[in-house]
């Protein structure tokens, strides 16, 4: 394989670097197998990357990919949409981050304060009191059976914020890979 279509697939590779490594080899595997099949009909390297677009497109295709076919949270795909953000144009710049990180930020909270809560109820039967868990409200302190309820509806709403936030990200990616696909 020539040095060109080397240098290609090292591109995509250093791209993809949010996936996992046997995602990222199995992608660089099959773009080498489609490489050398395309040489086998007697293309060029300049004419197989040419068809095959930027090492930049082809890798936000597969990120974006990696992203949409299973919608759910996870740490490894909000590395991969940091990873596609880079390549989603000025929009993106601002949507991405915005929906990501409030995601991230709701889906913690949504868990944490209930937590909180919970364990300060907990220690208040216990006859201990948790004075860096309180629930305010003007001059007015919940006690902790009180705070507790609003707490877990607090957390659900927050942890439903979450998820939307995060649908809202993976609906960007997919309407920026659509556009790609039509301008393409």
């Amino acid at each position: 394989m020539e040095q060109a279509l080397e240098i290609y697939l090292d591109k995509i590779d250093r791209r993809l670097r949010p996936m996992s490594a046997l995602e990222r080899s199995d992608i660089v595997r099959e773009i080498h197998s489609e490489m050398q099949e395309l040489e086998c009909h007697g293309l060029t390297a300049q004419e197989i990357i040419q068809r095959l677009g930027t090492p930049k497109d082809l890798a936000a295709a597969y990120l974006e990919n990696a992203i949409t076919k299973d919608p759910r949270f996870s740490w490894s795909r909000l590395g991969a949409v940091a990873a596609f953000y880079s390549m989603a144009g000025l929009a993106g710049m601002i949507v991405l981050p915005t929906t990501s990180i409030l995601a991230v930020v709701f889906l913690l909270s949504g868990a944490l304060i209930p937590a909180a809560a919970l364990l300060s109820l907990l220690m208040s039967f216990a006859g201990m009191e948790v004075p860096w868990v309180t629930m305010q409200l003007g001059g007015w302190t919940a006690p902790p059976l009180v705070a507790f309820p609003i707490a877990a509806l607090t957390g659900a709403l927050l942890l439903l914020g979450g998820i939307g936030c995060w649908k809202a990200t993976v609906w960007f990616i997919r309407q920026v890979g659509k556009k790609r696909r039509e301008l393409a």
